[in-house]
This record gives structure tokens, C-alpha cells and sequence, in this order.
């Protein structure tokens, strides 16, 4: 028997009269809320202190843009949409928000701007000058291990030009950076310490205190996972996963360690239609049947709260995920979660096993599935196994929704409504839409990085 605990919401959402939920509809209705911004949005929030003039010069009219989706989307609805009669109100994807780069563009600012990004581990952080990049939407970004066993983190540019300072996934940078491109040099804290020729090319009044690495906010969640914000408005990490805090805390995953290899593989998919998928706890007894024999899948228990989603899967009487475990709560031991951070993260917590499922934006048609394994086995062929069946797994989720985005190039199909279990695909939806029709806040990136 299913149950089904939808709890409190944490974020409020604008309720759009018109159905099909059109991303249009919400951007007229964010208008009449609250007046849009004209441009700036990115600049003049504060994040690469930039001054006036220099904004007025770097201006980008995200909200023009916006404007244009909303008209486009209009006009689609209007030509296209008297071939598939769908009475009924549905939040999931439609094909006008799949392939349109516009929007995605949109999405890598309004949605992964203001949000908490996994970015890796503390595996890879152990000495002061251990480094890992990563990204949050287009944004590169670059988080460093310091002397008194802090981590900080910068936007991974040089300050003179566009140049990256670190170019591998993880690394060990010494005691500064520098710039592959005019050689300007960084301290492991960010602060400028050397420009070529300062003297000759900027004279000697240059404020070298100004122009140090952009800072951003760090997280090192549950002893293991790192996570980035560019935001400073965004609530801390703690209240972004609420309701999976305290739960991951007893865990105890700064005792499991990385298993032996990762999954790093890009696929004809667009980014949210395989969160939608993640989310879908409907689609799961039928695509990854062969996992039917050691799951009780028709007790299956979806929550969403906030900026999380949850599934519960109970394992049948004869399969004992627990390992031996009697420190968590009897559900914990007899189950385990398929949950998901937003905007990109799906973690897949067991007793004595950690999956992490990163699905990062590549362009409206493609995304890369960066997935590790934690755990507490040392047992090279325990740990295959695992990684084998996430493997299979992934392959028939991206198999399905490839599929998905074949039919979703008609510009003439409507979705239909969700399920209940496939409520906290819709959630995510909902969420996203809330994001895209809202723009940064002007002091989005002000104030200190904590």
C-alpha cells in the first residue's frame, strides 16, 4: 500500500490560473506581482564587484530575455496546441521548455545562481593548497583547503581576463595560482600577490587588495560532501537540505570513503528531464523491474519539503540492506532513500552505502551524469557490484529518456498530469519555473561569504 506525505512546503509558489502550466503564464503573473528589473541583474548584484561604468557596459537584459520565452512560449501554445486535448492542470515539462536555449540560459542564472551545488569531497581536500573545481551553472568555480584546515572558495578566473587558475577536477596548487594567460598570481586565500611588470603596466598606485579571487560560500556537509553557493542570499545549507539533515547526520558518512572508480558520462538529454525522472517514483517498478524481487515497491513513500524531494523504498523480508548495522532507525535499516537536492543532485543514501547522481547542464539537449559511490567497504569486487547495478541503472533511466526527448521535439504534444507518485517530480518542476521567473535580488551577492 502506498503512502503518500506531501509535508509543508518551505518556499511559497505562484499559483497560475491558466492550464497547461506554461512558463509564460508565470512570468506575466511574476510581472504583476512584483515590477521586473531592466538588465543588470548578474552585474550589479555584486558578485564580481564591478563599478558603475563597468556595468553599464557589461549589461545583460535577462529580463528582455525573459520576455522573449514568454512570448515565443505564447505563440507556440497558440499555433501548435489544438492537436492534443489535455483537460486536466499538469506542472511537468512540456516540449516548448526542452530545447529552448534561451531558457536554458536562463536556468543557468535564475535557478543555479541562488542554489547549493555538490561540487565533490573532502577526499580530494586533505592538505593545505588540495584543490577541486567544478561548476554552478556556466560559472567555474574553485574550492581550496587552507593552512588552518578551513576550505574557500572563488570563482576559478583570473581577475585581469577570462583565463581559468586550476584546470583539473582535483589537484594540489602549492601555495599560490597563477595565471596561465599574463601570470598574475594568487595566494591559496585569494589575495592578488603578483602582476608581471606592475609598476610599467599599472603604476604603482594599482589596488592590488581589490582585485584578489572572488569569493563564493562553501559548505563541507556530513564530513564527506562539499558543496557551492554563489548567492548570498540564499538560506544556509543546513535549512536547504532541512529535512534531510538530521537523518544524513546519523549516517555517519565522514566514516565511509570514495569507491574505487566514478561514472562520468554525457548523454542527449536536457537537464530536467532527467531530474523529472529522478523524482518519478512511478516509473521505477516497470523500467528497473529487475530490482522488483528485493524491493517491496508498492509500499513506496514519496515526502517532498522545501528544496528536497524523498522516496522511501522498503527492501522485501529476504534482501537486508542493513550490513550488520543496528545504529539507525528500523526503516533506515530496512530501506533505503532515492532522494534529491535541488536544483541537480540525487543522493541515494543506504546503511553502509552513499550514491550521489549529479546531473550538470551542458546545453538544452545534453547533460553530463557525474555519479561516485561512498562507503564502508574496502572490498574491490563489493564495491563492482555496486557500481555496476548504478551503472545499469543509469543506462536505463537515460535509455528511457532519451527516448522522452525524441517525442518531445514535436512542438504538437501536451504531457498529461502526474501521478501520485510522481509527486515530487512535479515539485522540482514548480520549482524551477518559481526560480526562472524570478530575477536575482539586487544585493543577491552582497554582503559576507558565509
Amino acid at each position: 500500500m502506498l503512502t503518500v506525505m506531501p509535508l509543508r512546503p518551505r518556499v511559497r509558489y505562484l499559483t497560475v490560473p491558466v492550464l497547461p502550466c506554461l512558463l509564460a503564464d508565470v512570468l506575466v503573473l511574476a510581472a504583476h506581482i512584483r515590477p521586473i528589473r531592466t538588465g543588470l541583474e548578474w552585474q550589479r548584484s555584486g558578485l564580481g564587484h564591478h563599478g558603475p561604468e563597468e556595468d553599464e557596459t557589461m549589461t545583460v537584459h535577462y529580463d528582455d530575455v525573459a520576455g522573449r520565452i514568454a512570448e515565443r512560449q505564447r505563440r507556440e501554445r497558440d499555433e501548435y496546441g489544438g492537436l492534443v486535448n489535455s483537460p486536466l492542470p499538469t506542472p511537468m515539462l512540456q516540449p516548448y521548455e526542452v530545447f529552448d536555449q534561451d531558457l536554458f540560459d536562463l536556468e543557468m542564472v535564475r535557478v543555479f545562481a541562488r542554489s547549493w551545488v555538490w561540487l565533490g569531497d573532502t577526499e580530494d581536500l586533505r592538505e593545505p593548497g588540495d584543490y577541486i573545481t567544478g561548476r554552478i551553472g556556466y560559472q567555474s568555480v574553485l574550492v581550496i583547503r587552507q593552512d588552518d584546515g578551513s576550505l574557500l572558495g572563488f570563482l576559478n578566473n583570473c581577475r585581469h581576463r577570462a583565463s581559468g587558475l586550476a584546470f583539473e577536477p582535483a589537484g594540489h596548487c602549492g601555495r599560490s595560482l597563477t595565471c596561465p594567460y599574463h601570470n598574475w598570481a594568487y595566494a591559496i586565500d585569494g589575495r592578488l600577490i603578483g602582476i608581471p611588470d606592475k609598476a610599467r603596466m599599472y603604476g604603482a598606485d594599482f589596488p592590488m587588495e581589490q582585485y584578489g579571487l572572488v569569493p563564493i560560500r562553501i559548505f563541507e556537509a556530513w564530513g564527506k560532501l562539499v558543496f557551492g553557493c554563489l548567492s548570498r542570499r540564499a538560506p544556509p545549507f543546513e535549512e536547504w537540505v532541512g529535512p534531510l539533515w538530521d537523518r544524513y547526520c546519523r549516517y555517519g558518512f565522514s566514516e565511509f570513503h570514495r569507491y574505487h572508480r566514478e561514472l562520468d558520462v554525457s548523454y542527449p538529454i536536457n537537464w530536467k528531464v532527467f531530474c523529472e525522472n529522478s523524482n518519478d517514483d512511478y516509473h521505477v517498478r516497470f523500467v528497473h523491474r529487475r530490482l522488483n524481487k528485493i524491493r517491496k515497491q508498492m509500499d513506496t513513500i514519496v515526502r517532498f519539503e522545501g528544496r528536497t524531494t524523498s522516496g522511501y523504498k522498503p527492501h522485501s523480508d529476504e534482501d537486508d540492506p542493513s550490513g550488520g548495522r543496528a545504529d539507525l532507525a528500523d526503516q533506515d535499516l530496512k530501506g533505503h532513500y532515492a532522494e534529491f537536492i535541488y536544483p541537480n543532485l540525487t543522493p541515494l543514501p543506504y546503511p553502509t552505502e552513499l550514491i550521489c547522481v549529479r546531473a550538470d547542464p551542458v546545453a538544452p539537449d545534453r547533460t553530463r551524469l557525474f555519479s561516485r559511490v561512498y562507503g564502508l567497504t574496502d572490498d574491490i569486487e563489493a564495491q563492482e557490484r555496486t557500481l555496476a547495478s548504478l551503472e545499469l541503472t543509469n543506462k536505463e533511466d537515460t535509455d528511457m529518456v532519451t527516448v522522452l526527448m525524441q517525442n518531445l521535439r514535436s512542438p504538437f504534444f501536451r504531457v498529461g498530469p502526474p501521478t501520485t507518485w510522481e509527486g515530487r517530480a512535479a515539485h522540482i518542476m514548480r520549482l524551477v519555473r518559481e526560480d526562472v521567473a524570478t530575477p536575482l535580488a539586487p544585493d543577491e551577492f552582497a554582503g559576507p561569504v558565509c
